[in-house]
């Protein structure tokens, strides 16, 4: 009796082993592809296997932030510092489609970073009629990872480029 019950516990382990990695198993069809396209990056997939458990997939992108001094006369001084620029999405995944495939586009935007005061980009005369101004916000880099369950990463994290 005993060894019959040791038996039928090592098969429900596995099973249950099993049925965890069977959850993970995601097919991508197409993609995924991240394009850029100034402050944003898109990923586009065609994945399924998802299953019925809970799936999402996170999207966080970096980049650049550059900035410029402008006086009253509106005069531009050219070349000044960089700053780092991050921001992200995620979206649930479905099944959405017919055999439990699903078509994903997941679009991530930089956030603004806070603006720098003169004195920290080095206006020409940061005490007098200098401000800042943002000359371009761009996206770098974007970093793709789908969990299932929740939690529990079963692709990435990806970096593109």
């Amino acid at each position: 009796m005993r060894r019959l019950l040791a038996t039928v516990g090592a098969v429900g382990a596995a099973l249950a082993l099993t049925a965890g990695v069977a959850l993970a198993a995601i097919t991508f069809h197409s993609g995924p592809t991240v394009t850029f396209s100034g402050a944003s990056a898109t990923a586009t997939f065609n994945i399924s296997g998802l299953g019925n458990s809970p799936a999402r997939a996170d999207l966080s992108v970096s980049g650049s932030a550059t900035w410029g001094c402008k006086n009253h006369g509106k005069n531009v001084s050219p070349g000044h510092p960089q700053t780092t620029a991050t921001g992200g999405t995620n979206e649930l995944l479905t099944n959405s489609q017919k055999n439990g495939r699903s078509d994903v586009s997941l679009t991530a935007t930089l956030a603004t970073p806070p603006t720098p005061t003169p004195q920290d980009i080095g206006c020409p005369n940061p005490a007098g009629n200098w401000t800042v101004y943002l000359v371009s916000l761009s996206a770098v880099t974007a970093t793709l990872t789908i969990e299932q369950p929740i939690g529990t990463i079963i692709f990435g994290p990806q970096t593109y480029p």
